[in-house]
């Protein structure tokens, strides 16, 4: 497994880049969409040295299903762009949100998100997008969501099935598709049921967690890795079965708080008998 987290405050130059890499015991790394790409392709070959995998670029809050047609038409040329940029860098995968029928807003709710119409025209408009690009080293993936496509590990390997390219993949975040109590805490059966399903075809895994109050009504809340009540011995179990390349991403977390979220999945891998990926110090 490779563990991977966000940058704070640091120089984006490629060597103090890969030494906080190093510092965090980090061996994966989110990338930033830089138009300047020789220092891209500099900080691509400086991770390289030091066995840090580029492993994703966001293309986020683009919205593929967009009522305004010219709005989608930019939307999907702005995916097209970045996952053209994540293939020349050799990023592992570039990460997008499935579409809302809305307008300016990917993640709205609308009950006709969850549409036979909605799945089809995903489904043509990822197909319209990697015949566009024709990635050869980048896959594209969905992040999974609660008001948009996916939102259930059925419905992404419908999709995998249903877009048929080898360079579609899935894009595991379990939190984001934890939206009940029940599910809450029965949530290590869940992650089970997830890579079951989609395993084969995980490419990259987000890490955060949930907790939920203690007055009525209830809320589940986000909130950073290792203080809530995901199963994460179930979760790393799960994930270790996978190949060595895929990584588990932390995110939506302060400074403050990333030591302590890095540290609580080095410590219950350890305990699991796990290890990540680390990387290696830079030659001279």
């Amino acid at each position: 497994m490779r563990l991977g987290g966000p940058i704070f405050d640091t120089n984006p130059d490629p060597e103090a880049l890969v030494a906080y890499h190093q510092e965090h015991g980090f061996s994966a790394a989110f990338m930033r969409h830089d138009h300047d790409k020789v220092r891209r392709d500099e900080i691509c070959a400086a991770y390289a040295e030091a066995n840090i995998l580029p492993a994703e670029l966001g293309a986020y809050r683009h919205n593929v299903l967009d009522t305004n047609p010219d709005k989608r038409e930019a939307f999907i040329d702005e995916i097209c762009r970045r996952l053209e940029y994540a293939d020349e860098a050799g990023i592992l995968c570039c990460v997008i949100h499935g579409g809302s029928y809305e307008t300016g807003s990917w993640g709205s709710p609308n009950p006709d998100n969850f549409g036979e119409q909605a799945f089809d025209e995903t489904v043509e408009a990822i197909r319209n997008i990697l015949e566009r690009v024709k990635p050869r080293r980048t896959k594209l993936v969905i992040e999974t969501e609660k008001y948009v496509f996916p939102n259930e590990p059925d419905l992404y390997i419908r999709l995998v099935k249903a877009i048929d390219h080898p360079q579609f993949g899935v894009h595991l975040d379990p939190i984001n598709m934890i939206f009940s109590p029940k599910r809450l805490y029965e949530n290590g059966q869940y992650l089970k049921q997830c890579f079951e399903i989609l395993g084969p075809h995980i490419v990259s895994c987000h890490s955060k967690d949930l907790t939920t109050t203690d007055t009525y009504p209830h809320h589940i809340i986000e909130t950073y890795t290792g203080n809530g009540w995901l199963d994460h011995d179930v979760y790393l179990t799960e994930l270790v079965k996978l190949h060595d390349d895929v990584p588990l991403m932390i995110e939506h977390l302060t400074a403050e708080q990333l030591p302590m979220a890095r540290d609580h999945l080095f410590a219950k891998a350890k305990k699991l008998g796990l290890c990540f990926v680390r990387p290696t110090a830079k030659s001279r």
